[in-house]
């Protein structure tokens, strides 16, 4: 999946670009806080999907009307056919005046319909229908708060290079209709990697969303 940046990371990683040591140890979703050098300004999200009832009876209305669960079942254990529970879905918040019916992001669990990994999706009402302005193939690992009102949001990326698992923490702002990239913090390997250095951050940013793009983690 990485082999085009293969070259440039070697030449990266011994030419001066040195990543902060962390324990690399593979992520186990979801991820620790203490295991995303999350900076005190980020609130950590942690999804753990063990929930039976929503905060709010509106949020299963949501997800029928988005036909993404089966109202009749009761299964939590069917992904092909989810039930409209907090046990495959989590609602978080996109501005604190928004009304959950009229915007929110939706993380759904791995392995939901068939998707072997977590997304995010990004949902806002327009002329009374729910439309997708985002997705992520990512997990929603923190946010943070920002001018626009409406949270940075701090994504968790899997990628894969010849079997192996290489994560990317990054963040994405709100441009006024939807999300975009704003930077790459983090890199990781099974036995190396960590936050990147600020002055090789932009350099890396580039990389990092091409590498996103081109890999259908964003859609």
């Amino acid at each position: 999946m990485l082999k085009h940046l293969n070259i440039k990371f070697s030449f990266i990683f011994f030419a001066g670009l040195i990543l902060t040591s962390c324990n690399g140890e593979e992520e186990v979703e979801p991820k620790k806080k203490s295991e995303t050098e999350l900076s005190t300004d980020i609130k950590a999200v942690e999804t753990l999907f063990d929930s039976d009832i929503f905060p709010d009876p509106k949020m299963s209305e949501l997800l029928q009307e988005l036909n993404m669960c089966n109202v009749n079942s009761k299964d939590t254990l069917d992904y092909n056919n989810p039930s409209c529970t907090p046990r495959f879905f989590r609602f978080f918040s996109m501005n604190d005046k928004m009304p959950i019916e009229n915007g929110f992001l939706l993380q759904v669990k791995s392995k939901v319909s068939g998707f072997p990994l977590r997304r995010l999706l990004i949902f806002i009402r327009e002329r009374g229908q729910l439309v997708k302005v985002n997705g992520f193939v990512a997990n929603l690992i923190g946010q943070r708060k920002s001018d626009s009102g409406y949270d940075d949001l701090l994504l968790r990326f899997n990628g894969n290079e010849e079997g192996e698992s290489i994560f990317y923490n990054c963040y994405f702002g709100w441009n006024g209709s939807k999300y975009t990239f704003k930077s790459v913090e983090v890199i990781e390997g099974a036995n190396w990697g960590g936050p990147v250095k600020e002055n090789f951050k932009d350099s890396m940013s580039v990389e990092i969303e091409k590498v996103l793009n081109q890999t259908s983690m964003l859609f």
